[in-house]
């Protein structure tokens, strides 16, 4: 297939400017949504990706001393100085000048190699991947085909000239195999869950205004979750904070532990960003979870909390038949005792609650949520 390229549509300032607001916004919204041809890396062989990690750690600063410590032209040091940046690896503080971030320092000190895990985790990290890997989620029992591929990554990101672009789609395919995140079966590139799930517990989405289970993998439905992410702004912020403190303590983490190491044994993949704790989707149905550590004090105002963020979530992520589940610290009080008839029936919410290092919950639950393996 003839890799097709895209240009936005052209519309001179002067029309744009007599659109009505609203159309305008959605155009220049659609078009925002694409991933930045400077965020798609277009270096290839990644063991040299990680000699540049390498190369800088030892004093390479420059694209021109990059390129002679990895044996590349200049032109090619640029792309693998950036194809570093991109996986966040390196940083370049000021112009042609890389240094080592947080991640690259801890990657360095551990095992620079093609299975390291802080590896997987930065390139899962990038957000041209984290659009990728969904998609091919979507798509894990028959796969995708190279043009199949291709096409997709034409619609949600703009991939520059044809030239770039194939050095681009290139990249992006040498990579998903390097890392056996994908096997190559009859000339179809299915995903392979387990191969993630060894090596990182979930994948964290920094854009909180990026779908975690995006369903049609169209352009639209990315400008969508932004539209709504960017009306609740304030709101999110403060579901950010509120969320960083809930996640430093220690019965919300072992919660979320709990929960995710279900979902990755069901060959699932767990993903969450600033607010949402954990979402999944499996055997075609997507799930969102919120955690909430509970005592006997505050169990009711927290069950409270979590059953609105669960349905703003919902919203915000544009799964209105996402299935929502509250997971507690405690089974609930003999006083609160009548919520959970309340949540399931009434609210259609499941709730789960931990009991000594397992997952409790109704009988209803049991049966509509086989993985969770809940005891009763």
């Amino acid at each position: 297939m003839k890799l097709i390229t895209c240009i936005p549509l052209e519309i001179k300032t002067t029309r744009l400017a007599t659109l009505p607001i609203e159309l305008r916004n959605t155009y220049l919204l659609g078009f925002n949504m694409k991933v930045p041809s400077e965020d798609i890396p277009q270096a290839d062989n990644l063991t040299d990706v990680i000699k540049t990690v390498l190369a800088v750690s030892h004093g390479a600063h420059t694209f021109q001393q990059i390129a002679a410590s990895v044996d590349k032209g200049e032109r090619q040091g640029r792309y693998y100085r950036k194809a570093a940046e991109i996986i966040g690896m390196i940083s370049t503080p000021r112009p042609n000048y890389a240094a080592l971030t947080a991640l690259g320092e801890q990657f360095i000190r551990s095992n620079p190699l093609l299975t390291n895990p802080l590896l997987l985790h930065g390139i899962l990290n990038s957000r041209i991947f984290q659009r990728i890997i969904p998609f091919l989620e979507s798509r894990s029992n028959v796969g995708v085909s190279k043009d199949e591929l291709e096409m997709f990554v034409v619609n949600i990101a703009d991939l520059g000239t044809q030239t770039v672009a194939h050095r681009r789609m290139s990249t992006i395919t040498s990579w998903l195999i390097d890392l056996k995140i994908v096997q190559l079966v009859n000339d179809r590139y299915i995903l392979s869950t387990p191969a993630i799930n060894q090596r990182v517990d979930m994948i964290e989405f920094k854009n909180s205004d990026e779908p975690l289970l995006p369903g049609t993998n169209r352009l639209n439905e990315y400008t969508t979750v932004r539209q709504r992410a960017r009306a609740a702004n304030q709101s999110l912020i403060s579901y950010s904070n509120a969320a960083q403190i809930e996640r430093a303590d220690n019965a919300h983490r072992h919660l979320v532990n709990l929960t995710s190491e279900k979902i990755r044994n069901a060959g699932s993949i767990p993903k969450y960003n600033q607010f949402i704790d954990l979402a999944a989707h499996l055997n075609n149905v997507d799930y969102i979870f919120e955690m909430k550590s509970t005592t006997a004090n505050n169990e009711r105002s927290q069950i409270r909390a979590g059953i609105s963020q669960l349905y703003e979530y919902r919203y915000l992520q544009n799964k209105p038949q996402a299935q929502l589940i509250l997971v507690i610290e405690n089974q609930l009080s003999i006083t609160e005792g009548w919520r959970l008839e309340y949540l399931e029936q009434d609210r259609g919410i499941h709730l789960i609650w931990n009991g000594d290092n397992t997952l409790h919950g109704s009988e209803r639950a049991s049966a509509e949520l086989p993985f969770l393996n809940l005891q009763r």
